[in-house]
């Protein structure tokens, strides 16, 4: 009998760690792709993925970042993640905190559920992808039209970076890297977030 507990106690272990490598995807399904570690483990055709280098600063009011897209009117359309802490109650704890995604995707208005869809603790350091199904935030597809991705982090208080640019369904497949945007120039906090790469894969 105690032979048998502690097999079963190992096989639960290992089943625990294993979880913790990969991120499944979330059981609320609001079409949001979750967070991957960048292990092979990349999607597969029709997409749009962000990737990225993450660097953990280990300090406080830092690593908060947010991923979204909007319409070209400047819409809010779905969150393909967002950390949690700001996600949460952090935006209203921290108002500095991913300032620009707080005010695109309104958390405070959103469902629980909502939030668990599109959250996840802040990862360790790390190469990351991110991926979006061309749905909105409730998991109707979108039409095939023009839309913008926003990355956005908080490196430290007021010092935010943000990548921008513009999807267009149409297109064939591409890529790019977009230039940051800091709030301040000569930023010490850089490293938290960097080898940003936006790509379309129409097939």
């Amino acid at each position: 009998m105690r032979k048998k507990l502690i097999i079963v106690t190992l096989a639960a272990v290992i089943m625990l760690a294993s979880a913790a490598v990969v991120k499944i995807k979330n059981p609320f399904n609001f079409g949001i792709s979750p967070l991957y570690v960048d292990d092979g483990l990349r999607q597969t055709g029709r997409r749009f993925e962000v990737s990225f280098t993450y660097d953990n600063l280990l300090m406080v009011a830092s690593n908060q970042y947010a991923i979204w897209i909007e319409d070209m009117d400047g819409n809010y359309v779905d969150t393909l993640y967002v950390t949690r802490y700001t996600a949460g109650e952090g935006h209203r704890r921290r108002p500095q905190s991913i300032r620009e995604w707080v005010s695109a995707a309104n958390p405070g208005n959103m469902r629980s559920s909502e939030i668990d869809a599109i959250t996840g603790a802040t990862p360790k350091p790390g190469d990351y992808a991110v991926y979006w199904d061309f749905t909105d935030g409730k998991g109707t597809p979108v039409t095939d039209s023009r839309y913008r991705y926003f990355f956005e982090g908080t490196l430290y208080m007021d010092d935010d970076v943000l990548y921008s640019g513009v999807i267009n369904l149409g297109d064939g497949a591409w890529e790019e890297y977009p230039e940051p945007e800091y709030t301040i120039a000569d930023s010490a906090y850089k490293a938290m977030l960097s080898n940003v790469r936006v790509a379309y894969y129409p097939d």
